[in-house]
């Protein structure tokens, strides 16, 4: 006969796994977006590098700001680590970053976590797309 074992949680514990797991729907629907806008942007400076006398693709597509928090939203440290990286590494390592991120903010501040979290995730945005950017200058 066979047992079954169930797994058992206790609440810290539970709070933990339901802020890891909104912070992370959070981020696939946000990187989903992101990934559009991404791909417009693109589309707008392949059309441009085929103009004979092509002007600056900042001026024309989106912003050099917006470039960069863009690439740091979605793909984030793997972005800035190697910016012709796969996408997909991107995702799962910046999802697996806001899933912690999420759980530690649900666990220690419960219900005001979420105020906490977004504000988490906008300074590790702000971070990366300015690394992104210093990254233009040193390499």
């Amino acid at each position: 006969m066979q047992t079954v074992s169930k797994l058992k949680l206790d609440q810290t514990q539970k709070t933990f796994l339901v802020g890891a797991l909104l912070a992370m729907a959070f981020f696939l629907i946000a990187a989903g977006v992101v990934e559009i806008s991404i791909a417009i942007d693109q589309d707008c400076r392949d059309s441009v590098a085929s103009v004979r006398l092509a002007p600056d693709p900042f001026t024309v597509c989106l912003p050099e700001w917006k470039h960069y928090g863009l690439r740091a939203a979605s793909r984030g440290v793997v972005w800035v680590l190697n910016p012709e990286a796969a996408p997909i590494l991107g995702w799962l390592v910046m999802g697996l970053i806001y899933a912690i991120l999420g759980g530690i903010s649900a666990q220690v501040f419960g219900r005001k976590g979420i105020i906490v979290f977004i504000g988490l995730v906008l300074a590790v945005v702000a971070l990366i797309s300015g690394l992104g950017y210093m990254k233009t200058f040193i390499a």
